[in-house]
């Protein structure tokens, strides 16, 4: 795993990949199935890519994604984005 990789995700490499890939596989099995339509398969995309990454991430990152992932929470709930 590359230095920055390092920084940022702990693990075993292929673990993680074997992971990403798995939760891809799925959504994309979904998706071509007609089980998700536009607008649920990129929301699920992104949320299940970002949970699958922020369980691999070092334990600095992973504060840093919870924050990230707070100010998402309030801008979705808030009809004005503030």
């Amino acid at each position: 795993m590359s230095s920055l990789a390092a920084s940022v995700l702990a693990g075993d490499p292929t673990a993680i990949a074997l992971s990403l890939w798995v939760t891809l596989h799925g959504l994309v099995a979904l998706e071509l199935a007609g089980a998700l339509d536009n607008t649920a398969a990129n929301h699920t995309f992104n949320s299940a890519v970002h949970a699958t990454l922020r369980g691999w991430a070092t334990p600095d990152v992973f504060k840093t994604l919870r924050g990230v992932d707070s100010i998402r929470a309030h801008d979705r709930r808030a009809p004005d984005g503030g």
